[in-house]
Formats: C-alpha cells, structure tokens, sequence
C-alpha cells in the first residue's frame, strides 16, 4: 500500500477527507430525498376541511324539536333566520331517547356549535341540564317540502358531526370506521355528492319514504358509492331519499 493512499483509523478523530466528501453528499441527497417526499405525501393527503367547533363556547337555543328523520331543532335564535338544526351528542352517542318527551314541543337546548359553510349542527353538553321546556313563546310552523326532482349521485356516506367540523378530514377511507360507529349510535347520516368539476353538495340521507336509515348503510359508510333517488326540500334541508339495497360502489 502506498503511503499516499487513504487508511481509515477507528480511534482518528477525524475521516479521510474523500469519505468525508462521500458522507456530506450522501447526506445531503437524503436530506432533499426526504424533503421531497414529504412534500408529495402532504399535496396528496386529504383536506381538513373548513369545519369549526369551539366547544368551550357554549349557548342556548329556543326552538321546537322535529325527531323525523334525525333530531333536529327547528329555530330562528341561531342568527335570526329559520332553521332546523341538527341535534348531537359531543361524543359518539345519540339523543334521541332524551328529546323523545319533547317532540314538536318549545323547548331550550344547551350545547356548542359547529359549522361548515351554510351547515349548523349543535352538540348538546353532556351533563343533565341541558334540555328542558321552553317558557317563550314559539310558533308552531308547519314543515314545508318540496319535491326537487330524481337524481343519480356518485359520492359517499360520512357522518354529519364528523364531516361538518369535529373531525379532520371527516370523510374517506380512513375515517370510516369512525363514521360508521358515530350512525350506529345514532349520528346523523349525510351524503356528500362529488361531480365530475370538483363540487360538492351533502344532503341528509334517508329511507325512500323519509324514515331514518341505520345498520343497513353501515357497510358503505366511508365508501365511493353510486346513490339513486329522491330529492325532497325539508325547510332549509335538502333528503335524498333512497332505497338503502339501490346503494352500489363504484
């Protein structure tokens, strides 16, 4: 071995100059590696979404409870203009058996809000003061519908909490088993409908006749699904209403 060759010596402080070049670059190409590929699994990881739920804000609201087919509170003490607001549980629970008592009566509920876009949802507190009856005077106004037309969908089944603001992302494969168990314990099942440019629009999904649907969607919850039915203007919700055995992937 010539004297001018590199020889490297555990207990040396210091590499051969070579292998130090060699190590800087290896590093720094796995340093940019690593960059990129970062960078492309966050442009191809699915949006948060604009939902909000500020659940240490909490309020109260007068209104008349509607049990068919999801609770909702039928009010105008949200921001003055009529609107059926669909009830929650701020966990995976329903409240249905509570509101049962109170159907089409004036009563006041306590809870937080979430919010995305023109959609309302309250989360009702989870303690035992957070219905009772109302004193106010609210009238009673009878629910409008109005037949929309049919119409054939592509999108998915999400849960309506979820989607609207206390998860993020609240759809997709990855947030199926959670939706899933959110409807079987009584959360509100929506249908975000996809088209071809990139809009998107939810509706309440019901049973062809507007009865509440449970177990037999579970399957499809969190999947890219066809949906064939309906379309019925409740108020200010729109259903789409369908036979839950019409429901295929695509």
């Amino acid at each position: 071995m010539s004297q001018k060759d590199n020889f490297f010596v555990g207990y040396q402080a210091n590499l051969p100059r070579p292998d130090r070049r060699a190590m800087i670059l290896a590093s720094g190409a796995g340093l940019v590696g690593a960059a990129l590929a970062g960078a492309k699994l966050a442009v191809h990881q699915q949006g948060r979404g604009s939902g909000k739920w500020d659940q240490d804000k909490i309020i109260t609201l007068d209104g008349r409870v509607e049990q068919s087919p999801y609770p909702v509170l039928r009010t105008s003490a949200l921001d003055g203009q009529r609107r059926s607001v669909s009830l929650v549980c701020s966990s995976k629970c329903g409240v249905a058996a509570q509101l049962a008592q109170y159907e089409g009566q004036p009563v006041w509920v306590r809870g937080s809000v979430i919010e995305r876009g023109r959609h309302r949802l309250l989360a009702v507190v989870r303690d035992a003061d957070w219905l009772g009856p109302s004193q106010k005077s609210i009238p009673v106004i009878p629910t409008r519908e109005e037949y929309l037309g049919r119409a054939a969908l592509n999108g998915e089944i999400l849960d309506a909490k979820c989607w609207t603001g206390a998860m993020r992302p609240g759809e997709g494969k990855t947030h199926k088993s959670c939706a899933s168990l959110c409807i079987r314990m009584g959360g509100t099942p929506w249908f975000l409908a996809r088209d071809k440019q990139g809009r998107r629009a939810v509706f309440v999904l019901t049973g062809p006749q507007g009865e509440p649907l449970r177990d037999e969607i579970l399957p499809l919850v969190g999947e890219p699904i066809r949906a064939s039915g309906r379309l019925i203007r409740r108020d200010d919700l729109v259903q789409l209403r369908v036979d839950p055995t019409s429901l295929h992937p695509v």
